[in-house]
């Protein structure tokens, strides 16, 4: 039922109620059918399967299973080490994301404990929750209204919905009933629960409870949306994958090779065969990077820690990557461009204009030309709002466009209002507010309100300080300066007065016309120059808002975001394929929308292949957020809008979502940098070992060789990588596309090409050895490939631009690994591992290889890597 639009007459018939309210048995009766008036959330966070949801990536899957083949072969040390590895992981990545499972239950804070309630003819405060359909409620100024409620009478009654709605302009409410069908911000008989009432009082009915409200609405549409996976989980996940379908063709491979040459020499057995198997494990332990899972999650964890020093709090890890894929921000204008601070900007007489300087609530500065005095005292004595400092902070309570007006009086130096002694509450019908007032031995009423609604009870206007007829002429001037303000987003309210006597009573007319003045939700001090960056970054920035579309507009070509607009109407008359081509045709701004459309652009956006950050505040952004790659939620906003967030900005600052990108691109660097390392580490192990098998030699590595060099010479330094600088230009590069593999065909060619030419010097090094003993040739292979690693670590960072000495700690976990492999074959350890002391020529070579790589490395990456990663992605 469309209830904005009924009668009170048809209501009361429709909810079987009356004036006194329901009866005790009615109430019983429907809280039987209704239930309680409280949202559901999510069930208790079940621990186990979040510690479980850990393992879920198909490189875990592979490790998992190298665990079983080492067990089955006798390899218990391998199974072991893996495991424990796997495990500490899943230790990270659990008491990090720990606190995300909340997303659901923040919706309780926003219920409501007591409502004033009419029952049995008897108005009572009881528990919110047993409110049902067809109570009758009364509302009072401070109020959060505890339900969805048709206003059935209503006096000076305003409500902010911004939580709801987006709109920052608290909404006038009446009890008359609508014709037409409109959207949620314009039914001024409706109450929805969740918002506040910040004037006023009214008596409203009951139509909705629990999860059919509008806040319902959206709990269900969080219950109901699924959470995306991100960029860098979908990309390690395809990598696992094609990583997996390699390891497994090699290994049944070399398999199918020995037992060809087992069976064509000496025939096969179950000896043979488990020597095999036992090559082939040892393979794929060789293939494998389990220290990949461990290092990326340390990765995240420290880019978390930076991100929390830039003023944003991480609540997903895995999302941290994510950032420096953003292709889309659709900020929310109030609260997240702007500062949801209405302040005075103009100041209009027909004596001239002032410019007030100042933002926010801060009665610091002034006006720059000298109006009448009266226009900022009827600002100061008609409103119901309060200016207070509390802990250097100024802080107001009421109608955030009252307060305004206080703000803008003592900037005039007007700093207390006067004793009222009678006042006409604004109403929607006269969109007048008037309150009489003494001062010494005078008396005067003052007004304020919508300006043709001010201009229609004015007789004349005051000029120079002399009070004139009010003209055609003036009333066309007073218009065009409305119009004009209007058209820069500006809000305004007309002032008129006129003198009084002790003894009369309050009206509204023949009263002197002052003057306007215009307010605005001023843009944050920072946003035009994050914006900016934004555009050199390749980011597009979307506008969504509950304002209406001449104000969002207007704010729009303000902050720089060049585009058209389209409203909510206009996105429910939409498919999904037609709001797609017009967000390629250029279209930047939405107004008035509601949760339901805010979804529909993100959605759009994603099946765009666009990687969508999505910022709001209130719980009408709550779903967008969760559906949203990047959910970030000012720190200011509400508690569900930070619970269905990934990020949240600790102080509104939209500058710190561009240093947070920024941030996230150098992780995503970073992540790259050790796949890079790892991957290039075991594919020379891998090629190493496979050429040996195809050319019928003996192993050059041992099992636990390949897991030493795993662990310390590639998963220290790989970690290293963690805390690399990034480029200095990294924001001026563009975003791939989301679908990207994590590694560029470029990057791939690069580390094959680097692999082939260790392999080669690693093999002749071999076999010239093993001529004199096998141990030996094992330990210059083993030692060979250690200093090859460190040399890689060099020869990645230069596709990079890193600088080679800005990272202390990769310094020293290069010469840990240098010193770890000397103790090894200098000490009682070389039993352990089964090498040898290396001759004074084998050290000869190992240094010969090192240089070897380096001057490789650094010619390779002009020939296959750009120096820009990232390709620009459009609409």
């Amino acid at each position: 039922m469309q209830y904005h639009k009924q009668t009170k007459d048809s209501l009361f018939a429709h909810f079987k109620t009356q004036e006194t309210g329901l009866t005790s048995a009615q109430t019983e009766r429907r809280l039987v059918q209704h239930g309680l008036n409280q949202l559901k959330t999510q069930l208790e966070i079940n621990y186990l399967k979040l510690f479980l949801r850990q393992f879920k990536s198909f490189i875990i899957y592979i490790l998992l299973f190298a665990i079983c083949l080492s067990v089955f072969v006798g390899e218990y040390l391998d199974a072991s080490i893996i495991f424990i590895i796997l495990f500490i992981n899943a230790l990270i990545g659990f008491f990090q994301e720990l606190s995300a499972q909340k997303s659901l239950e923040a919706l309780k804070k926003i219920n409501i404990s007591h409502a004033r309630v009419m029952r049995d003819g008897q108005i009572i405060t009881l528990d919110a929750k047993y409110l049902v359909p067809g109570d009758i409620i009364q509302v009072e100024a401070g109020d959060r209204i505890p339900a969805d409620c048709r206003i059935l009478q209503a006096e000076g009654l305003s409500i902010q919905e911004a939580s709801l709605t987006g709109e920052s302009v608290p909404v006038t409410k009446d009890q008359h009933s609508l014709v037409a069908d409109v959207p949620i911000g314009d039914q001024k008989n409706m109450l929805f629960s969740s918002t506040i009432a910040l004037q006023g009082s009214a008596q409203a009915l009951v139509v909705e409870t629990a999860m059919r409200t509008e806040i319902g609405k959206i709990a269900e549409l969080m219950r109901s949306t699924k959470e995306e996976l991100t960029p860098l989980q979908r990309r390690l996940d395809a990598f696992g994958k094609k990583l997996g379908f390699v390891i497994i063709l090699i290994c049944i491979g070399i398999m199918l090779i020995s037992m060809v040459k087992v069976y064509l020499n000496a025939g096969l057995n179950l000896e043979s065969m488990r020597e095999i198997l036992l090559v082939s494990v040892a393979l794929a332990v060789a293939a494998v990077p389990e220290g990949l899972p461990a290092v990326v999650t340390i990765t995240l964890s420290i880019g978390v820690k930076k991100l929390l020093r830039k003023k944003t709090l991480v609540r997903h890890m895995a999302s941290v990557e994510t950032l420096g894929s953003c292709h889309v921000i659709c900020a929310d204008k109030t609260g997240t461009l702007t500062k949801n601070e209405m302040t005075v900007k103009k100041v209009w007489s027909l004596d001239g204009e002032a410019n007030i300087s100042g933002n926010g609530y801060d009665p610091s500065g002034q006006p720059n030309h000298k109006l009448t005095s009266l226009i900022y005292t009827a600002g100061l004595n008609c409103n119901n709002a309060s200016l207070y400092e509390e802990d250097g902070h100024w802080k107001i309570s009421g109608d955030p466009t009252e307060a305004a007006l206080l703000v803008s009086a003592r900037k005039a130096g007007h700093l207390q209002a006067v004793q009222r002694l009678d006042s006409l509450a604004f109403d929607a019908n006269r969109k007048r507010m008037s309150v009489m007032v003494q001062q010494a031995d005078d008396y005067c009423i003052f007004t304020k309100g919508a300006t043709h609604q001010i201009l229609d009870v004015c007789t004349h206007v005051l000029i120079n300080g002399k009070k004139e007829p009010l003209s055609d002429d003036h009333r066309k001037i007073v218009e065009e300066q409305m119009n004009q303000y209007a058209e820069q987003a500006l809000r305004v309210l007309a002032f008129a007065y006129k003198p009084a006597h002790k003894n009369i009573k309050i009206t509204e007319e023949q009263l002197i016309f002052l003057g306007l003045q215009a307010m605005i939700d001023p843009p944050r001090d920072d946003v035009v120059t994050s914006l900016e960056t934004a555009e050199q970054a390749g980011i597009n920035v979307i506008m969504i808002t509950g304002d209406y579309q001449g104000t969002a507009e207007a704010i729009a070509e303000q902050l720089g975001i060049n585009g058209s607009s389209l409203s909510g109407t206009d996105l429910d008359r939409m498919s999904a394929v037609e709001l797609k081509r017009k967000l390629q045709a250029g279209v930047r701004i939405f107004a008035r929308t509601i949760p339901q459309q805010k979804q529909k652009i993100v959605s759009a956006l994603q099946e765009m292949g666009l990687v969508v950050a999505m910022t709001g505040d209130g719980v009408n952004d709550a779903p967008a957020l969760k559906k949203a790659n990047i959910g970030i939620a000012m720190g200011s906003g509400t508690d569900v809008a930070k619970e269905a967030s990934d990020f949240v900005l600790l102080d509104d600052s939209f500058t710190h979502i561009i240093n947070a990108i920024e941030e996230g691109r150098g992780i995503y660097d970073n992540i790259q940098k050790t796949i890079m390392l790892l991957l290039s580490g075991n594919l020379c192990e891998v090629l190493i070992v496979f050429m040996a098998v195809v050319l019928n030699w003996n192993l050059p590595l041992t099992a636990i060789m390949i897991l030493w060099i795993n662990l310390i010479s590639d998963g220290a330094p790989a970690l290293a990588f963690a805390v690399d600088p990034h480029a200095r230009d990294i924001m001026k590069q563009k975003v791939g596309a989301s679908s990207s593999s994590i590694l560029a065909l470029a990057q791939i060619q690069y580390l094959v090409t680097l692999g082939i030419i260790i392999t080669i010097p690693c093999l002749i090094l071999f076999h010239h050895y093993q001529q004199t003993s096998l141990m030996l040739a094992q330990t210059v292979v083993f030692c060979s490939v250690v200093i090859a690693e460190i040399a890689l670590v060099f020869a990645i960072r230069l596709l990079y631009s890193t600088p080679q000495f800005s990272n202390a700690w990769l310094w020293l976990t290069l010469i840990l690994s240098l010193l770890l492999q000397i103790l090894i074959v200098y000490s009682p350890l070389a039993q352990l591992f089964k090498v040898e002391t290396l001759p004074g020529t084998a050290l000869l070579f190992l240094l010969s290889l090192g240089i070897l790589v380096l001057i490789s490395g650094s010619l390779l990456s002009r020939l296959f890597v750009s120096s820009n990663k990232y390709q620009t992605r459009t609409f």
